[in-house]
């Protein structure tokens, strides 16, 4: 089983990462990558530079690697930033997440 784990080069999403490998699971990561670090990950771990608002990417993504489970991390989390841009936040946090519920839907994720 594939899983795909969004925000995955996060600190918190590295740590998921680590445990489901040490698991025997198969991931690969979908992270923008402007809070989250590539090299927290090993070097073969697939990682997807894109954003869960990318619904041809998560398409993609699901199809490629065969996915059929998915662990959502991905997130903006500074909260005097959300003040100061709470629509941003709205797009990327609650739409990015329906946007993702649709891709997995629509590949067969369940």
């Amino acid at each position: 089983m594939m899983w795909l784990i969004t925000g995955g080069a996060g600190y918190i999403g590295a740590h998921v990462v680590a445990a489901m490998r040490a698991a025997g699971e198969r991931v690969v990561v979908l992270d923008d990558l402007t809070a989250g670090r590539s090299d927290r990950l090993p070097a073969d771990v697939p990682v997807v530079r894109g954003s869960v608002l990318d619904r041809e990417l998560l398409g993609r993504v699901l199809a490629e690697h065969e996915v059929a489970g998915v662990v959502h991390l991905a997130a903006r989390k500074q909260v005097a930033e959300s003040v100061e841009q709470p629509i941003r936040y709205y797009e990327e946090n609650v739409h990015g997440l329906a946007v993702l519920l649709d891709a997995a839907a629509a590949a067969g994720v369940r």
